[in-house]
């Protein structure tokens, strides 16, 4: 089947290629010739059928006006069976006067002379006038007044059946010789499509191997003339096809090689700029956590004035430093994927009515309008990542608008969707800039870079969030009219919202009958989270390791309440081994969390591994406190020991 199938279908494409103008030039000689033959016959007949009429009118006109009509029957009778006329007639257009044959071939009489020639069926008819010859003689059986005068008509009706005989004739010849020929030149053709179509079935199962990737394949040179010179083209062809492949492959491992050591730089420059990052946060959080403290404590203890005045100023600069770290660190949590959607069905309104309780104060700061369109459709998404996102884009509105205002709405898109659209009056973004304005750390309009316009990461940070959630943002603006930033999420219906319960739990109960376990091998971090704790009266047991705090506690004679440990301690130890060894010590049920100034996507996935509650640096001495109310009064294990075992 492989074998001769294809054989098989290029011959017939020979033979069809061959056969078809032949078929149909020999199809149009026999339509011409069986029609040729048909009209000499119609043409003959209409000859036989005027000469039949005029001579059988000229015949019988004198018996016919002399009223003797049996020789002219007779002499009828002989001429239709001589010439082989199918029936003729004498009428004067009313009735037959006189006629020969069966009167049904005859045509039907009008009350009017016929006309020369008619057809009915498959009938002609031809009519003649009788008409007296000439003559100058006086005749005493005529009447002069009807000599020259057409009273009668001579009918003859020839049956069709001659042409259709012809026709058909003819049509069988053509057919027969068409045959004969088509037969000959089938012959002939199959023999020259034989030697045609075997070397290009060779080629062609050649050329198709060449197409399948095995350029080793050859074809045999075995014909001559244009066959020959096409077997020999397509061996050179496959002969560079297979060069070519072999540079080709030379190049694309060189290429290959090439971007490999390109992709490795590239991870490695990666890399170094993630630990670049990383140990920069680390190390600049690790004194703006101490000068956080340090403020704190500071500011209860200088009075008001001047020296009041340089500590609120001190304090707005590490406010400052401390939002830019942070951008950071969001940053730093996205790419190490340890922050998870945790979607369900909320109403538009509480996000807008938080935000706009957040931002309502800096709009009225900056005499901007700030308007949030009232809406009654539920989402199904995170609140905290949407409401998040729509602050980033709303503090960045406020930012960059100078006049007139910023609006946020959420319309219907289809039936399922939803899309939050932010407005604002600013001075609009170049299109060359839109896809830009999502990069880290650029920033359209900071070439000074002003600490007070960020870092460039806000758009970062809302595009990683929206594609967390499944969706992307999209911006339309033009230069000096503004601009709209939205995204959307899926609908939901509205469900029942539950009555909030008030908790009366001991969750902001003080600490200061409270014992807390601090390690951080950060001298000034130790310093002043000491100077801290003493201003809030709250038992301070702190060291450099975690061996240090256990020989404190033990000389106190108690265990701690809470353990608060940073997490790289020195020797390359961690925080998650510094609890790991306290509540062996002194109780596994023991609350703790970890600080760390560290914000490399490996440090942040590791500590979301252990479960341990984290702070990042630098924080506020506030925060800290609320942080640690809420650790201890969360639990609830049974009470441990007062007296700690021994190691």
């Amino acid at each position: 089947m492989n074998r001769f199938g294809p054989t098989m279908s290029l011959r017939l494409r020979i033979l069809a290629v061959a056969l078809l103008p032949l078929l149909l030039a020999v199809g149009l000689l026999a339509i011409y010739f069986t029609q040729r033959s048909a009209n000499e016959m119609e043409r003959a007949l209409d000859r036989l059928g005027h000469d039949s009429a005029k001579h059988l009118a000229d015949t019988i006109a004198f018996d016919l006006f002399s009223g003797n009509l049996p020789p002219a029957k007779r002499f009828l009778d002989y001429e239709r069976n001589f010439r082989r006329i199918e029936a003729a007639a004498v009428t004067d257009g009313v009735q037959w006067v006189l006629i020969s044959g069966q009167a049904h071939l005859l045509p039907e009489l009008t009350g009017m002379p016929p006309s020369a020639q008619s057809s009915k069926e498959s009938m002609l008819f031809f009519a003649h006038p009788v008409l007296l010859p000439a003559t100058t003689e006086f005749d005493p059986y005529l009447d002069p007044s009807i000599t020259q005068q057409a009273k009668f008509y001579l009918v003859v009706s020839l049956s069709r059946s001659p042409v259709e005989l012809a026709r058909s004739q003819a049509g069988f010849a053509a057919f027969g010789t068409a045959l004969l020929a088509m037969l000959f030149a089938l012959l002939l053709a199959w023999r020259l499509s034989g030697g045609l179509s075997r070397p290009l079935l060779v080629i062609t199962q050649t050329v198709a191997q060449l197409a399948n990737g095995k350029l080793t394949e050859r074809t045999p040179e075995m014909s001559h003339g244009e066959i020959g010179l096409l077997e020999r083209s397509v061996n050179q062809m496959a002969q560079a096809l297979e060069q070519n492949q072999l540079n080709l492959e030379l190049k694309v491992r060189d290429a290959t090689a090439e971007l490999l050591g390109q992709k490795l730089a590239a991870e490695a420059a990666v890399k170094a700029k993630s630990r670049f990052l990383a140990a920069a946060s680390h190390d600049l959080r690790q004194p703006l956590h101490a000068l956080t403290l340090l403020i704190a404590a500071l500011r209860d203890e200088v009075p008001d004035g001047e020296p009041g005045r340089l500590v609120h100023h001190i304090e707005a600069s590490a406010t400052a430093m401390e939002s830019l770290l942070n951008a950071l660190l969001d940053l730093s949590k996205l790419d190490a994927g340890v922050v998870q959607a945790r979607p369900h069905c909320f109403p538009v309104s509480a996000v807008f009515h938080q935000l706009a309780n957040q931002f309502l104060p800096v709009a009225q700061a900056r005499d901007l309008r700030l308007r949030f369109a009232p809406s009654s459709l539920w989402l199904n998404s995170d609140p905290i990542l949407v409401e998040r996102i729509l602050g980033n884009l709303i503090s960045n509105a406020l930012r960059y608008t100078e006049r007139g205002g910023v609006l946020i709405g959420a319309r219907r898109v289809g039936q399922d969707t939803l899309r939050f659209e932010v407005w604002d009056s600013g001075k609009g973004i170049p299109h060359e800039y839109q896809s830009r304005i999502f990069e880290e750390y650029f920033q359209l309009e900071n070439p000074e870079r002003q600490r007070d316009k960020g870092l460039g990461l806000g758009l970062a940070i809302v595009t990683r969030l929206a594609q967390l959630l499944g969706s992307r943002i999209q911006v339309r603006s033009q230069p000096g009219l503004g601009a709209c930033f939205s995204f959307q999420f899926s609908r939901c219906e509205a469900v029942p919202i539950q009555p909030v319960v008030a908790v009366t739990s001991n969750f902001l109960l003080p600490l200061k009958n409270a014992l807390v376990a601090f390690i951080d091998d950060d001298e000034t971090i130790l310093a002043a989270m000491v100077e801290v704790f003493d201003h809030w009266n709250v038992a301070l047991a702190a060291g450099e390791d975690a061996e240090q705090v256990r020989i404190e506690l033990l000389a106190l004679g108690r265990a701690p309440d809470l353990i608060l440990c940073d997490y790289r301690l020195r020797d390359g130890h961690t925080g998650i081994e510094a609890v790991r060894l306290l509540r062996g010590a002194f109780g596994a049920q023991i609350p703790a969390a970890l600080l760390t100034g560290d914000t490399a996507p490996e440090t942040i996935r590791e500590i979301q591994a252990v479960g341990l509650p984290v702070l990042h640096k630098p924080l506020k001495p506030a925060k800290l406190r609320a942080f640690l109310s809420h650790l201890l009064a969360e639990n609830t294990s049974s009470p441990i020991p007062s007296k700690p075992s021994e190691p």
